[in-house]
C-alpha cells in the first residue's frame, strides 16, 4: 500500500518518515496493513499527516488534513490509550453515537460545521474507542470496520470502487462498510447512573428478559 512510497521525499513531515516513525508504521514490504491496523490495535495513531481526516487534502492522502486523533505511543502494547486532552461528549448530544471514533470520522467528512477547514475542533465522539472506551461503544463493530478498511477511506485512500477524482467517494464499497451492524444495538440492562456505572451483570441462575 504505502510500501512502494518509501525514501520518498513526498513521506517528509509525515508519519511515515523514517526520522519520524516511519521505521514503525512502514516496516516492511508485504505489511500492508501496518499503516492502519497496527497503529489502532498497538500503538495509537499519530496526529500527523497521513493520519488526518481527508477533509482539505484536496485528493492527496499524505497532505494535511483535519486533525483528528493523537493518543500514539510508539512503544505499542494490547492497551487502551486515552488522550485525555479530548473533551467528553455528552451523552444528551444528539450526535452522540456507539460508533466512538468512526461516527467522528464520518462527522469530520459531511458535518458542514467541521468540514470547512483543517482547523482543530473537537468533533463529537472523538473521545469514543479506540481513544479510551466508553461504557455504550459498540467496540465489536468498531474494530470490524476497522479490519474493513474504514480508517484508510476516512484519511483518504478510498476503497477500490472510487474512481480517482471523482465526485463522490461515498462509494457502495463504503457504504456497505459503514452500515454493518451485528444486530446487538444495546446493553440488555441499563447502566448506572453512580460508581461503577457498569449493569449488574446477570446471576447465573437467572434468564435474561
Amino acid at each position: 500500500m504505502a510500501w512502494p512510497l518509501k525514501g520518498n521525499p513526498a513521506l517528509v513531515g509525515t508519519a511515515f518518515d523514517p526520522a519520524i516513525f516511519g521505521g514503525l508504521l512502514l516496516p516492511g514490504a508485504g505489511k500492508p496493513r501496518s499503516v492502519d491496523l497496527w497503529p489502532i490495535f498497538h500503538t495509537g495513531v499519530p496526529n500527523l499527516p497521513p493520519y488526518q481526516l481527508a477533509t482539505g487534502k484536496n485528493g492527496n492522502p499524505l497532505a494535511v488534513g483535519k486533525p483528528f486523533m493523537n493518543n500514539f505511543l510508539p512503544n505499542g502494547g494490547d492497551m487502551l490509550r486515552l488522550n485525555m486532552a479530548v473533551p467528553i461528549t455528552s451523552r444528551t448530544d444528539p450526535k452522540f453515537s456507539s460508533l466512538g471514533i468512526v461516527n467522528a470520522a464520518v462527522l469530520g467528512l459531511t458535518d458542514p460545521t467541521y468540514n470547512q477547514n483543517t482547523n482543530i475542533q473537537f468533533i463529537p465522539n472523538m473521545d469514543g474507542f479506540p481513544n479510551g472506551r466508553r461504557l455504550e461503544d459498540d467496540v465489536t463493530v468498531i474494530e470490524l470496520q476497522a479490519v474493513a478498511g474504514v480508517a484508510l477511506a476516512a484519511i483518504g485512500l478510498w476503497y477500490d470502487d472510487y474512481t480517482a477524482g471523482g465526485a463522490n467517494p461515498v462509494t457502495p464499497d463504503l457504504v456497505s462498510v459503514l452500515s454493518y451492524r451485528t444486530g446487538v444495538n444495546n446493553n440488555d440492562k441499563h447502566f448506572k447512573t453512580t460508581f461503577p456505572y457498569v449493569a449488574t451483570p446477570w446471576r447465573g441462575t437467572e434468564v435474561g428478559q
